[in-house]
């Protein structure tokens, strides 16, 4: 048996997709787009009740939904900790924090923005959360971006890619757009940019945002 990956391009299962591929597992890829009100959120909730992906099915026919809690998964699955660090090495706290961290203060804030009618159905207040929502996520990048000030490794935990700089990597393709990210995180950028050399982030990072990344 293998693993089933329910996801949409461009979406959170761009991170699994990454995580799967560096570990070398052999998965399926199911495309359901849970914005698209029919065909595809009804795909999704049949394996996630809550509409979102990413919704990974494993191999004994378990579901695995959240995304950092999917990557957090997979880091630790072979015992070798090849992309996340050990449970007793010193950055392990770092890692955790900051993947919940981008989770639950930034990934969720994109749950208005994809449907602001979720939160309050008058229609004419729809502008105000999708403006506080993109305030929220420019204020958690703001936080994440000033702890990691004056680190000079080439990824956010030292000299090893890791699959929270993965997390970050994708999620500076979203809100805010038009190069504020790049104008704003400058501690993180670099981190990003190394990460997004390494050649499975690349091919994954081309299928699901039309980039095409140097080496």
């Amino acid at each position: 048996m293998s693993y089933t990956l329910y996801g949409q391009r461009g979406f959170g299962s761009t991170c699994v997709e990454a995580a799967l591929e560096l570990h070398g597992i052999a998965y399926d890829f199911e495309i359901a787009d849970p914005l698209d009100g029919g065909e595809g959120l009804a795909r999704v909730k049949s394996i996630n009740p809550v509409g979102q992906v990413p919704a990974l099915i494993l191999p004994n026919d378990d579901v695995m939904t959240e995304s950092a809690a999917i990557l957090i998964w997979l880091g630790d699955l072979d015992g070798q900790y090849r992309w996340a660090p050990r449970p007793d090495a010193p950055e392990r706290a770092e890692y955790l924090r900051w993947m919940v961290f981008m989770s639950s203060s930034f990934y969720s804030t994109l749950a208005i923005t994809d449907g602001p009618a979720r939160f309050h159905p008058d229609p004419a207040t729809h502008k105000m959360l999708l403006h506080q929502a993109l305030e929220r996520r420019k204020q958690m990048w703001r936080v994440i971006d000033t702890a990691f000030k004056g680190v000079a490794a080439p990824y956010l935990l030292g000299e090893k890619m890791t699959l929270l700089d993965v997390y970050v990597a994708m999620m500076s393709h979203w809100s805010p757009r038009g190069g504020w990210f790049l104008d704003h995180c400058s501690n993180l950028a670099g981190a990003v940019r190394a990460t997004e050399k390494h050649p499975v982030i690349r091919e994954v990072w081309r299928r699901n945002f039309d980039l095409e990344v140097e080496a």
